[in-house]
């Protein structure tokens, strides 16, 4: 029995685990950026024309930051059919503004309210979404509700 079981604690022995990089170093490029959700993303169910919506994006990052997002996605909704756009409203560079007392890089987002054109029979539902997005291309999102625009 002893004899049977040396030849398999040499092989588990002889076998070492490749690491793709060296163990308890870690790389930046591995990270996507990390977006809190500890503080309220709300928006009024029908805000009305020219309404200034501010959201407040607390977040971190192990990589440099290249460009940081207000999305506007536009839901429209005819006989059943449901199309969507999605533009960026508004492209922040990034700027140091580290909180010690949130943890986290802070900044406030402001979205002002526009009318939306609303053919006949079409509803129409808007929602935010915060952009994170890396130097090495990985990113991160926010999404505030759905809210009915203004009709135009």
């Amino acid at each position: 029995m002893i004899l049977c079981a040396l030849p398999a604690i040499a092989l588990l022995v002889a076998c070492e685990r490749q690491f793709p990089t060296t163990p308890g170093v870690i790389s930046a490029t591995d990270y996507y950026p990390i977006i809190q959700t500890a503080n309220a993303w709300t928006v009024p169910a029908a805000p009305a024309n020219g309404a200034v919506i501010t959201l407040e994006l607390i977040f971190n990052s192990y990589s440099p930051i290249r460009t940081i997002n207000l999305l506007q996605v536009t839901n429209r909704t005819t006989s059943g059919v449901v199309t969507r756009d999605t533009v960026v409203s508004t492209a922040f560079m990034y700027q140091v503004a580290y909180s010690t007392l949130k943890g986290g890089d802070t900044l406030l987002m402001s979205y002002t309210v526009r009318p939306v054109p609303r053919p006949a029979g079409t509803t129409v539902s808007q929602q935010l979404i915060g952009e994170i997005i890396n130097q090495n291309g990985l990113l991160k999102r926010r999404a505030t509700g759905t809210f009915t625009p203004p009709a135009m």
